[in-house]
């Protein structure tokens, strides 16, 4: 089994930490980062300013987060002007490292009435095929405990879930004229309000303090679309141009985000996605439940050129389950496309496994038919166990216990990838579709299965 990686500690170790983790990852995303640079014709001075330039802005907003990437960039032995400038390349660089515009990213935030999942949360994540990976931070001084998704080498994150029982994520918006090329990107804004807010309310305080402050940019000269919901069972979507914000928050309900500003009117077509559609029409077809918000990011469907929620080129998808008091909260994590391959569990604190960090779970995803057949039975014996498996957490867990189901089930969907890719001769047959899959929900934890060291308090 994966040894599992928890940063903690301070800022220069927790970075040597996820250098070692992600090395190969990191010079990697480096040699495309300077090789795009170079298409693109940028000057020998152009990453060196951008490095200047945010690590002016990291030494104002977190100090802690300039020496743990001047540690990575070290220990990983990568340049690091080319390191930071990742977070915050040129501007003739920043379009082709964002979303396109028909094959944006979709996330929703939904109230229901069990206690255990009081508020549900999907992002699934598009764009440039750009190695998405997982990290766990233990909680410091003023800093909260958290599990993100990120893309490799960028010092911000793109989706999260605190152990105060918040989660977010964001999208690139509509083209604004309210706009700016403030260093403080949007994943940098998400961390942000990670580490430091426990509720919808106190993120949107952050983000107007942020804003006031330091003015959040607008890459590509696009709003930013934000979204977040807490373990209160509120939902907020928060919509941003350079100077000013919306925000709609609902304490029962649900929302659902795209590319496309809701709040506020401007030049763009009144036309709902299609995306959008699909997600509206799942959520009012069953039960408010993490099965059906799972089932939700797998919705593969097409309306001429525009996509559904998920497709093969989908990059991951995370799911938060934000339960009440004496609930802990999860997510369930998918790197690569929802449609092939399986969520993982993971806890704020606990760590995650190392094939999550270093890229590996994400490289080796497959988004090819199965060439074995029999997906959607080895996918059901799997969700079998892990819904088993949570509820029986739902009153409360030790960590052994919560560290012990993400070990279980991250051995289980390693099994699923390497039975998808082996030959048939080497498969059993696939069950048929009214086969009892009911004792699997006995099933003894997995011979081999041994947990992680226990984090430190």
């Amino acid at each position: 089994m994966d040894d599992f990686v928890l940063l903690q500690g301070n800022p220069a170790p927790r970075g040597e930490q996820l250098a070692l983790c992600q090395k190969n990852l990191l010079k990697q995303r480096i040699n495309d980062f300077k090789a795009l640079c170079d298409k693109l014709g940028l000057g020998p001075l152009e990453l060196p300013d951008r490095a200047r330039q945010i690590t002016q802005t990291l030494n104002v907003l977190c100090q802690e987060w300039l020496i743990e990437a001047r540690a990575v960039a070290a220990c990983a032995q990568i340049p690091t002007a080319s390191f930071m400038a990742i977070t915050y390349p040129p501007e003739k660089v920043q379009p082709a490292l964002l979303p396109k515009r028909a094959n944006d990213s979709t996330s929703l935030a939904a109230c229901s009435m069990d206690p255990a999942a009081r508020t549900l949360f999907l992002e699934n994540c598009d764009g440039p095929d750009i190695v998405h990976h997982v990290i766990s931070r233990a909680e410091s001084p003023g800093t909260l405990a958290y599990v993100a998704l990120a893309e490799a080498a960028d010092i911000g994150i793109k989706a999260f879930l605190n152990e105060a029982g918040l989660a977010g994520t964001f999208h690139m918006g509509p083209p604004v004229d309210d706009y700016t090329s403030s260093c403080l990107q949007p994943t940098l804004v998400l961390r942000q309000l990670c580490e430091r807010a426990t509720s919808c309310a106190q993120a949107a305080s952050e983000f107007e303090t942020l804003q006031k402050r330091m003015g959040p940019a607008t890459p590509d000269r696009r709003g930013v679309c934000y979204l977040f919901a807490d373990s209160a069972g509120e939902i907020m979507l928060l919509e941003a141009t350079a100077t000013k914000f919306k925000q709609q928050r609902l304490p029962k309900g649900f929302l659902v985000s795209t590319n496309k500003f809701q709040l506020t009117t401007n030049n763009q077509t009144t036309i709902e996605p299609f995306r959008q559609r699909c997600l509206n029409e799942h959520l009012n077809s069953g039960p408010l439940t993490p099965r059906h918000i799972v089932q939700a990011s797998r919705v593969d469907k097409k309306a001429g050129s525009e996509k559904g929620v998920c497709d093969a080129e989908t990059r991951a998808s995370f799911v938060a389950v934000l339960g009440g008091t004496g609930h802990p909260c999860y997510a369930l994590v998918t790197l690569g496309s929802p449609l092939f391959n399986l969520p993982v569990p993971l806890f704020p604190r606990m760590g995650v496994p190392a094939g999550m960090v270093d890229g590996s779970a994400f490289t080796q995803s497959f988004r090819m038919a199965d060439p074995s057949g029999g997906r959607e039975q080895r996918r059901a014996k799997y969700e079998t166990i892990l819904y088993e498996r949570l509820a029986s957490i739902a009153s409360g867990a030790t960590d052994d216990k919560l560290m012990a189901i993400t070990a279980e089930m991250w051995k289980l969907a390693r099994e699923y990838a390497e039975a998808g890719a082996a030959k048939p001769a080497v498969m059993p047959p696939p069950l048929p579709n009214n086969a009892d899959i009911t004792p699997v929900l006995n099933a003894p934890p997995l011979p081999g299965v041994s947990l992680p060291p226990k984090p430190s308090a």
